[in-house]
């Protein structure tokens, strides 16, 4: 049977299209080890760095914040972190949209 006819040839194609999105994502994860994404709380006062995958790179507390009670840096320290996250996860899913051609990966096979 030739290549793109029938179940056999579907079932290349979807081994092709596999192939293609792990040698996809291995260049993916680098690329997300490189970015840099900041979240940010106070009005900039607090600031937190992440990886587009996620690691945690940075942060940078305003001294005039020190003033302020624990709970205070501790709350947007912790505001600064999620925004960072969420631009980080968004960025992640945006990336793995473009790999995979809007296609959806089963659950633990995404990043």
């Amino acid at each position: 049977m030739s290549k793109g006819f029938g179940p056999m040839g579907q079932f290349q194609e979807a081994l092709k299209r596999v192939k293609q999105i792990q040698e996809g994502s291995a260049k993916l994860q680098d690329e997300l080890a490189a970015l840099s994404i900041e979240g940010v709380a106070g009005g900039g006062l607090v600031k937190v760095t992440l990886s587009g995958n996620q690691e945690p790179t940075g942060v940078t507390i305003d001294p005039q914040l020190l003033s302020e009670s624990k709970e205070v840096v501790e709350d947007l320290l912790l505001t600064a972190y999620k925004d960072a996250y969420t631009k980080s996860a968004e960025t992640m899913k945006a990336k793995m949209q473009e790999l995979t051609g809007g296609m959806e990966l089963p659950p633990g096979l995404g990043f």
